[in-house]
Order: structure tokens, then C-alpha cells, then sequence
């Protein structure tokens, strides 16, 4: 049984939960580190930009106004207002078997874990056949738009995901919310729609942010037979996250892509 390392990292910044999602990807590329599931969430909410989405599309001011940090993430998609949510990593090496035959057939094989893991919720996760919001007339919104691979329960989208592959890694992340923040769609400069709806609205209570952790991370466990230890960055992965912060994540070139 292959051995994955499970990364559980506390609430931090835009820029830092990114840096640390590509710092973790290199280093799983390099050969040294190991496969990793990582769980973690934002402080303050940020609002993430695709790789190729415009920054002129953002009301920056008001964002700044709001308390919302804008940061650009290394993958494609929509945007996504991070806030009541649990967010996923996946990195794997390039040639990893759940990595081969491209982008689609990776997200199918790595779904498997998150239908297992909603199942222990009582969710019959399925992958979405979804239609756009009107409102949404640019697609910029991630949960307002079309993604036929990634899953929903009883009419909801349960999560968001993206992925890019960095030389000879695979980074796949993506947003579980418990609720959506409309704040969104004013930094946008989009009518506000009917609400959206999240985890809270099909579950009552909803789990806790760790308890959704434990039963994800269980479902990785039996749908791709694997076994999860629990670990911590090294002091590699720190540094190079730091590093990615002060040169990519946290400037205002990379968010402008200028």
C-alpha cells in the first residue's frame, strides 16, 4: 500500500496557502517529499483569480474596503471568495498512475476519494451536469459556472477544483464551502443571484472544519487504497514557500500579470 503524507495546516494568508500548495508540489516532484493530501483554510477570506483571469474584472478597492485579500492562483478557473470553507491539495508526481492520461482523467480518479468521503456524510456525490448562471455573463465565477468533472449532491455544487501541472508535478486544489460569501459577486461587479447554496445547506449541523477533514481524508484511504501519515513541511518546503510569497504570491506583479 502506497504511503501518502496527510498535511493538516492552520487558518493563514492568500498568498501563503498558495506558496505553500506550489512549494509542496516541487518538492513532491523533486523526489522529496511524498504524495500529499493537504486540508486547509483562509485568514482573512481571499478572493483567488485563475491563472488567466483578468485583474481589471475586480473591484480592487472594494475588496481592500471589505477586509478580502486578492491573490492569483497557479491554475486555471474562476474565481472563488475563500471563506466558510475547506480547501484540498492533491500533489503527485508526474508519472504517479492516478496523474496519467491528462487533466480530465486525473480529476475522475482522484474524485473517487471525495465520493467515498461524502458518502460518510449521506451524500450521493455525483459528477455535476451543470448549467451557467445568466447573471454570471463573463464566467467569472467559479460556482456559478459549467464544470461537468467536478461533483454535486442534491443539486448542489459541492466543491470547486482546479489543477495545473508544475514541470513533473501534479497540483490539484480545490474549495468545499460550507457557505458562499455574496461578497463576491459585488468585487466582481455582478448582480447579486438568488443565494448559493454550500455543505450547510445539506447537512444539519454541518461537521466541523476537522471533522470534515477526518472523513475526506478516510475516503482517500478506501477509494484509492493508500495509506495516510500525518506529517508537517520540512524546512525546505518552508523556506521555498517563503520564497514563493516574497517573489510571486504576495506581489503585485504576479497578481496583475504584468
Amino acid at each position: 500500500m502506497e504511503s501518502w503524507r496527510l498535511l493538516v495546516s492552520p487558518a493563514d494568508s492568500g498568498a501563503r496557502n498558495l506558496a505553500t500548495d506550489q512549494s509542496v508540489a516541487e518538492h513532491v516532484r523533486d523526489g522529496t517529499a511524498p504524495p500529499t493530501l493537504r486540508f486547509y483554510t483562509w485568514r482573512p477570506a481571499a478572493l483567488s483569480l485563475g491563472y488567466g483571469q483578468p485583474l481589471a474584472a475586480v473591484d480592487t478597492d472594494l475588496a481592500r474596503q471589505s477586509g478580502i485579500d486578492l491573490v492569483r492562483r497557479p491554475t486555471g478557473g474562476q474565481a472563488i471568495l475563500h471563506n466558510d470553507e475547506l480547501t484540498y491539495a492533491v500533489m503527485l508526481p508526474r508519472t504517479h498512475a492516478l496523474a496519467g492520461g491528462g487533466v480530465l482523467a486525473s480529476y475522475e480518479r482522484l474524485s473517487a476519494g471525495f465520493e467515498r468521503g461524502f458518502a460518510g456524510l449521506g451524500l450521493e456525490a455525483r459528477q455535476g451536469d451543470w448549467r451557467p448562471d445568466a447573471s454570471d455573463a463573463e464566467g467569472l465565477l467559479c460556482f456559478a459556472s459549467p464544470s461537468t468533472h467536478e461533483l454535486s449532491a442534491d443539486g448542489v455544487k459541492l466543491m470547486g477544483s482546479a489543477q495545473t501541472r508544475l514541470g513533473g508535478a501534479l497540483l490539484q486544489h480545490g474549495s468545499i464551502p460550507f457557505t458562499h460569501d455574496p461578497r463576491i459577486h459585488d468585487v466582481l461587479r455582478l448582480p447579486r443571484p438568488a443565494a448559493l447554496r454550500g455543505l450547510r445547506a445539506l447537512r444539519s449541523p454541518a461537521p466541523t472544519v476537522g471533522a470534515l477533514v477526518e472523513i475526506l481524508a478516510t475516503g482517500f484511504v478506501e477509494a484509492l487504497r493508500i495509506a495516510l501519515t500525518p506529517g508537517g513541511l520540512s524546512a525546505a518546503e518552508r523556506n521555498r514557500r517563503d520564497e514563493l510569497v516574497r517573489k510571486r504570491y504576495a506581489c503585485d506583479a504576479w497578481l496583475a500579470r504584468r
